[in-house]
């Protein structure tokens, strides 16, 4: 197997598991349209062609996993790490499309019945097949987990949702047998049911990454932690992370760090923070120096009043990069203000806020503030 695959890389090791889901998914598609044409149960047919979907979304996922392996090249800078993603959306449109095609199918088999052909061997055959797709559930989730794949993870949904789908198709077909009546259009309406449910449960899990969902929290906590345990860091703000695809992460972040350090010592710092920082989580990171004043009584007292003013506002907030400027009479404080999620205000209302109260306390000072929306 490993003259084919390279199982020691994650593309290579994801490429072995697609090829492992085209494989199974044919066999049962086959033995199971056979059964159903013999039959005539729309319901067995139905889910032969849901194998067989299913073996076509393994060569989606083959053909995705082999596009991400790709290096970069001048048309795709960050990789092509995102086709993995690509790939869990065709099955999750997949998943869809069959359920909507099932759900039709069994309507017209509720309207107009038809009589079943079928025997024990066929529960036999069917109770197999089930027994298979657990075990192809069981093994795309011990993949998926192992290297953190949304597509093989939407390939286990749908191989634990063909378990209990099949399940159902053995109970209409168990019941046709015994009492001699036929449920099996209602069973492929339920069928379907649970289709669509896993279909639509793994398109949100897909488009969360391609549409830019939050970083892990442990990632982000473990960025702070190495870069603020230096003990020349005084504090961390507007950390950004985007992923283009697994072990494809690029990080930035502003490292707040005194004033008095000399410009090569600040940036031998960060040189060797960033150097850490790729070793331990395996990302591209940039780090961008903050300089902060200290053991200045006039900027401490202006510094500590910003905060109050913004602490007044709502508590949730804070800022950053703070300076002061001469301003006619007065001063200019200039200074960031991290803005959490679900505030309530504008940009323009909440700099109209604060420069209200600043002025009502004192009357020749004047803000400009830049607001940082958070991206993590």
């Amino acid at each position: 197997m490993k003259k084919f695959f390279n199982l020691s890389t994650r593309e290579g090791f994801g490429q072995f598991v697609s090829f492992a889901g085209i494989f199974v998914n044919l066999l049962l598609s086959i033995v199971k349209l056979i059964i159903g044409l013999m039959s005539g149960a729309i319901s067995i047919i139905a889910d032969a062609f849901n194998n067989l979907s299913d073996m076509g979304t393994s060569i989606v996922m083959l053909a995705g996993f082999k596009i991400a392996a790709k290096p970069a090249d001048e048309e795709h800078p960050f990789g092509h790490g995102r086709a993995e993603y690509l790939a869990g959306l065709f099955i999750a449109a997949a998943m869809i499309l069959v359920g909507l095609n099932l759900l039709y199918s069994s309507a017209e088999k509720i309207i107009e019945p038809e009589a079943l052909t079928v025997d024990k061997i066929t529960l036999l055959v069917l109770t197999l097949s089930v027994a298979a797709k657990f075990f192809l559930g069981i093994f795309y989730r011990h993949a998926a987990r192992k290297i953190n794949s949304a597509a093989i993870a939407a390939a286990a949904l749908d191989s634990f949702t063909d378990c209990l789908a099949t399940g159902v198709v053995i109970i209409s077909v168990g019941v046709w047998l015994k009492f001699g009546i036929n449920i099996d259009g209602g069973a492929g309406i339920f069928i379907s049911a649970f289709i669509l449910r896993g279909g639509f449960s793994s398109l949100k899990e897909i488009l969360n990454p391609l549409l830019g969902d939050k970083p892990d929290q442990e990632l982000l906590d473990g960025i702070k932690k190495t870069v603020t345990d230096a003990p020349e860091v005084l504090g961390v703000h507007d950390l950004i992370v985007h992923s283009y695809g697994a072990k494809r992460i690029f990080v930035s972040m502003h490292v707040e760090m005194p004033a008095t350090l000399k410009l090569l010592e600040a940036h031998e710092i960060i040189d060797r923070l960033e150097r850490k920082l790729q070793s331990q989580f395996q990302i591209s990171v940039t780090l961008h120096v903050d300089p902060v004043i200290q053991g200045d009584k006039n900027f401490d007292e202006h510094k500590e009043l910003a905060e109050k003013i913004l602490y007044d506002i709502d508590s949730r907030l804070s800022l950053h990069d703070f300076r002061i400027v001469p301003y006619k009479s007065g001063r200019k404080l200039i200074f960031d203000v991290a803005v959490p999620w679900n505030f309530l205000m504008t940009d323009r209302e909440l700099r109209k806020e604060f420069q209200r109260r600043l002025i009502k306390l004192h009357s020749d000072d004047r803000a400009i503030i830049h607001l940082d929306h958070q991206y993590c």
